[in-house]
């Protein structure tokens, strides 16, 4: 660590200090709700955050940043005297939220990805910090149509004012870098707006601070490269997939989180990989569907089981996408994955003493976790594939 760097950590610090102060000392003299509050924190930390490409040369001062700012936030969750006098400032809503914890390592994480690329850090980091402040403050307001995201509720109005701003995150850098033609700069734009705002629609509990930035770094970085009918394509595939989630919205006992979910993680694993990745997962999601309509009287999937699912084949998907193994390699493996995870569901349908134990979260962990350690074997053709 340099002196330099020292410093600009420092002052990071103290600049963060002093907007949580001052924003502690106007909460109650302006009846400003736990919502805004949290909120205006969150945008502060997000635009200084987005300036790190010129401050920072690499990333070991980022982590040591996030590192700093993420003790604190632990301590305010569970030192009684830290949380009785600070903590409402971020923990004064009543849904439990992780997010604060994760975003200065998301925020580290996407840095480290890339790698010095202005865009593949900025936009994402934009989205995370304006699109999603606009969603919560859109939806607290004007929220009148509602739908179920994990275990609480999030709002039609939140999620198109989360696409508007998130659109205006994405186009402008694009615009103003002066890299990319317009037309392609929009249709990136819509792409990846549209599956944020899904993402967002589908996390839970504060876990869009980690989905967001890094699933937007990921898409993003597919979708630069591409000329204008290739990304039309994949706007028409995404309209389809959207058509897909409205339509079971209707006929499915699934929730809407977990309908979005499901319709992310197909698109995921094509983008990250190719189209064939995204057969297995689409086949347990159908067989899902056809299950619930046909009358089980179990409590539905929430996005818990998509997780579940997530755990079950990313690790294949990303191996394939950093060039880990072959595709061939990746796709027997996501496909063994998702198989054994259908025959996990169906058995463990019926009562088992062993799943009664576990929390609802415990149970799609452990499902998914057994799949895909179950799929490792795999990997022993290697040669073969």
């Amino acid at each position: 660590m340099t002196t330099t760097e020292c410093a600009i950590i420092g002052a990071v610090l103290t600049g963060f200090l002093a907007a949580f102060s001052l924003i502690r000392l106007l909460a109650r003299p302006l009846h400003l709700s736990p919502e805004f509050t949290r909120k205006s924190i969150h945008v502060i930390m997000g635009l200084t955050c987005a300036t790190f490409p010129w401050i920072f040369h690499r990333p070991l001062p980022v982590w040591i940043l996030a590192l700093i700012a993420t003790l604190p936030i632990l301590g305010l969750r569970t030192i009684p005297f830290l949380k009785k006098h600070f903590g409402k400032v971020l923990h004064g809503i009543s849904r439990p939220s992780y997010g604060e914890i994760l975003f200065a390592p998301a925020v580290a994480t996407v840095f480290q990805l890339a790698g010095g690329d202005v865009l593949l850090f900025v936009i994402p980091i934009l989205i995370l910090t304006l699109a999603d402040a606009a969603a919560a403050l859109a939806g607290t307001h004007w929220g009148k149509l509602h739908y179920i995201s994990g275990k609480g509720k999030k709002s039609i109005e939140g999620s198109i004012g989360f696409l508007l701003v998130a659109f205006a995150c994405i186009s402008i850098p694009l615009l103003l870098s002066g890299t990319i033609n317009t037309p392609n700069a929009l249709w990136i734009a819509i792409i990846l707006a549209t599956l944020a705002m899904m993402t967002e629609g589908f996390s839970d509990r504060g876990l869009d601070n980690i989905l967001l930035p890094v699933g937007c770094f990921f898409i993003l970085q597919r979708l630069l490269p591409l000329e204008n009918q290739a990304l039309g394509t994949r706007f028409l595939v995404l309209i389809l997939l959207l058509a897909l989630v409205l339509t079971a919205f209707r006929s499915s006992l699934l929730s809407g989180a977990a309908l979005l979910g499901s319709a992310m993680l197909g698109y995921g694993c094509a983008v990250l990989a190719d189209w064939r990745f995204a057969i297995p997962p689409s086949i347990v999601f159908v067989s899902r569907l056809i299950t619930l309509r046909a009358g089980n009287r179990q409590k539905p999937p929430g996005i818990d089981a998509v997780i579940s699912h997530a755990i079950a084949c990313l690790p294949w998907v990303l191996a394939v996408s950093f060039h880990h193994i072959s595709p061939d390699l990746g796709l027997a493996g996501i496909s063994t994955s998702m198989a054994i995870q259908l025959v996990i569901l169906y058995l463990s349908d019926g009562p088992s003493r062993f799943w009664n134990r576990l929390t609802s979260s415990q149970t799609w962990f452990v499902r998914g976790t057994i799949s895909l350690t179950a799929s490792l074997p795999i990997l022993l053709f290697r040669n073969l594939l």
